[in-house]
């Protein structure tokens, strides 16, 4: 083959991979559209020859607006394979390829160029049937014109006629926000025959610095500086979604921590804590009662393993019919071996029934404390200090609402002034912050400081000391 394809270390899982569907997100110019083009090209040569020894096969390639497809898409088809390929601008624009293979077959591969802006106008796939598909760019794209696609693939060639080998969608995308179906599919359902994949930053954040990621991908075709100049002057949200390939926020407030980094913080294996090491599981009460799950390792390492969020429960309710359940079904071992840390506001005492939520948490035989404080500032420090020890903390996939708080949705309302936009000084308060007050009730236990009474009293010894000679 006469086409100098390099293939990068993502593709070559992916041109491997035998699931059906097919996702990979990735940084601006990481080489997504032409891995998935010969994805594409790849899986026409595998398809069987008929008796004259040619290999049919209808590739469907969708993207959202068709001055996106003629400017972009069929651009990127037409620098790979030049004078291989014909384009014919019709509704929809259709592409031929006729290549010849050393075993003396033939590819004859149909490309179906189609723009599709909504699910309304998704409805014009229906009469396709095609061998594969690729969704380029598919954030602009509806969950439903994913679904209705699904219905249209592995129908050519006819089974008569062999039938589809190894028929495929596949999706490419730069990063999302959390309220996107593509985050829900693949953070969330993670649904068979589903595979996901992430490409390498293109930078990383050192020191707060933005510098090139050595393992970054398609380097060697885009220009030198490429995404340093890229990121001057671009604000850090840009950066974070289109260059350090995070998900990114959703424009209606600040994200809290600011050091969060899920490529970095975010673990997809499950973590099981550790046998014989105490468990602290932070407790947030009120209506909505939740908790958050930690651990930390001998090496220092905070690990939050699991959580619990709810909706219109009491306290009683919540420890009876959550917290103990998770407790000794799923981490029967830290039994007795765990203690719940909570909201300092559990001491003071019902109105109704002149109980305190600690009161109650005694009798459900809870090894309950209050936390340190509540004081807002060293709640945040406690689990900023974590987010910025290189390797120190770790967010397991159970953590379903501390992962989109700590990507998006934990953030700091936006204030419109005269000056512009402001943001509030203490976080919004929804479905996703009381979960992360838990897990501040958590981390506050693994700050250790000396007390300012030491401290003075060290001091005091010190300077008497040295005034007798003594140090």
């Amino acid at each position: 083959m006469d086409i100098d394809y390099q293939v990068l270390p993502t593709f070559a899982k992916i041109h491997r991979d035998p699931n059906p569907f097919l996702f990979v997100m990735g940084p601006v110019g990481s080489g997504k559209s032409s891995g998935c083009i010969f994805q594409a090209f790849f899986n026409a040569m595998r398809q069987k020859p008929d008796e004259h020894g040619v290999r049919h096969s209808r590739h469907l390639v969708v993207r959202a607006t068709y001055p996106a497809l003629k400017s972009t898409t069929i651009k990127t088809w037409l620098s790979w394979f030049k004078d291989k390929i014909t384009i014919t601008y019709s509704t929809p624009i259709i592409g031929r390829i006729k290549y010849p293979l050393a075993d003396g077959t033939t590819v004859d591969m149909e490309v179906v160029f189609i723009a599709v802006d909504d699910d309304r106008s998704a409805e014009k796939l229906r009469s396709l049937e095609v061998t594969s598909a690729h969704l380029n760019e598919a954030s602009e794209l509806t969950e439903g014109t994913f679904q209705l696609i699904k219905t249209r693939f592995k129908r050519y060639p006819a089974k008569k006629d062999g039938g589809p080998v190894r028929p495929f969608i596949i999706l490419d995308y730069n990063a999302v926000s959390t309220e996107h179906w593509l985050y829900r599919l693949a953070e969330e359902d993670k649904p068979e025959g589903h595979s996901f994949y992430r490409q390498p930053p293109a930078m990383l954040k050192v020191d707060g610095k933005y510098v090139l990621n050595p393992e970054a991908e398609n380097l060697t075709n885009l220009d030198e500086g490429y995404y340093e100049t890229m990121c001057m002057g671009a604000d850090e949200d840009f950066i974070n979604v289109n260059v350090l390939n995070n998900y990114g926020e959703v424009k209606r407030g600040k994200p809290v921590y600011k050091d969060y980094s899920d490529l970095e913080h975010h673990v997809d294996e499950e973590m099981v804590p550790l046998r014989g090491v105490p468990v602290v599981i932070g407790m947030d009460q009120g209506l909505t009662p939740s908790a958050a799950f930690t651990q930390q390792a001998p090496d220092g390492t905070v690990i939050v393993f699991d959580e619990i969020c709810t909706d219109n429960c009491s306290l009683k309710e919540f420890c009876e019919e959550h917290l103990w359940p998770k407790i000794t079904s799923k981490y029967p071992w830290i039994v007795n071996n765990f203690r719940v840390v909570c909201d300092p506001a559990t001491s003071q005492r019902s109105m109704n029934d002149a109980k305190s939520g600690m009161e109650i948490l005694k009798e459900c035989n809870l090894p309950a404390k209050l936390a340190k404080t509540n004081n807002w500032t060293p709640r945040f420090e406690a689990v900023a200090q974590f987010l910025r020890l290189k390797g120190r903390f770790k967010l397991g996939p159970q953590c379903i609402a501390l992962r989109k708080g700590f990507v998006s949705e934990y953030k700091y309302a936006e204030s419109k002034t005269v000056n512009g936009v402001l943001y509030k000084a203490s976080p919004v308060k929804n479905e996703f912050s009381h979960v992360h007050d838990a897990l501040q009730y958590a981390m506050m236990e693994y700050v250790h400081k000396r007390e300012k009474k030491f401290l003075f009293n060290t001091q005091r010894k010190y300077r008497a000391a040295s005034q007798i000679g003594g140090y």
